[in-house]
Parts: C-alpha cells; sequence; structure tokens
C-alpha cells in the first residue's frame, strides 16, 4: 500500500539524486528505482543486493546468484502490469546502450539514475509493475 504523502516522498528521493554521480552498489539504476518504491511504499525490492557489490560484474554476479534477473527481483515485491497502464511511481524495464535498465513513472517522463545524477530518459519501457 502507498504512503499517503508518497508523492511528495517520491519527489524528494528523486530531487535529492540529481547530482549524484552513478557508483555500482551505491547509486546505479537498481538502486535508484529501489530507493524510489521505498519512498512510496517502504518495499525495497534491492534489500538482498545493498552492499554486496561494488562493480557492474559483481552486480549481475549477485543477480543472477540471487534471483536471476532485474524482472525476477521485481517480480517478488511488485505485480506486473501492461507497459500503456503503467501510472506515477510505478517502475518500468528497458533497453539502452548499456543493456538492461530501469526507471521510475513520474511526472509523465521515465527516471532514471545516470552516469551525472537521476535524470529524465526517453525509452521504450518493455515490462512495468505497480509499485504499492
Amino acid at each position: 500500500m502507498r504512503y499517503r504523502d508518497w508523492p511528495t516522498r517520491l519527489h524528494e528521493t528523486i530531487q535529492a539524486a540529481f547530482e549524484r554521480p552513478f557508483l555500482w552498489g551505491e547509486f546505479d539504476c537498481c538502486l535508484f528505482v529501489a530507493d524510489c518504491a521505498v519512498a512510496i511504499c517502504g518495499v525495497d525490492p534491492a534489500k538482498e543486493y545493498r552492499g554486496r557489490y561494488k562493480t557492474e560484474i559483481g552486480a549481475k554476479r549477485v543477480m543472477a546468484s540471487t534471483h536471476g534477473s532485474v524482472e525476477a527481483a521485481l517480480d517478488t515485491c511488485f505485480e506486473r502490469v501492461d507497459v500503456q497502464f503503467a501510472q506515477r511511481g510505478d517502475i518500468v524495464t528497458f533497453e539502452n546502450e548499456s543493456g538492461k535498465c530501469v526507471a521510475v513513472l513520474w511526472s509523465g517522463r521515465y527516471w532514471a539514475a545516470t552516469e551525472s545524477g537521476a535524470a529524465a530518459v526517453d525509452c521504450e519501457p518493455l515490462v512495468a509493475w505497480r509499485v504499492e
């Protein structure tokens, strides 16, 4: 269930990440959307991953040995919805030049961790989850 003040919490979480540089295991795409989920409803889809990796290879190893994929990790916490019905606060996966990534829908845009901090990204969502 979403907090009553989840829009304010999510806005503050995104705003706090605007100038936070990308760093595996501290501020990466998965941890950013997990922080957003915590702000929305208190559920942390990355709780089993935090503090367990510091590199891209490390992240992939932990993912492979824990859930197997980003989608499987999100499936354990949230219900999938058709991407056409994604709403504010929902999480989506998409492909970019680096591979698979995740973002949160807010203010009509998809927000993701980038090299220079959280930013709105242009993407074609592949899968969406209702965060609640």
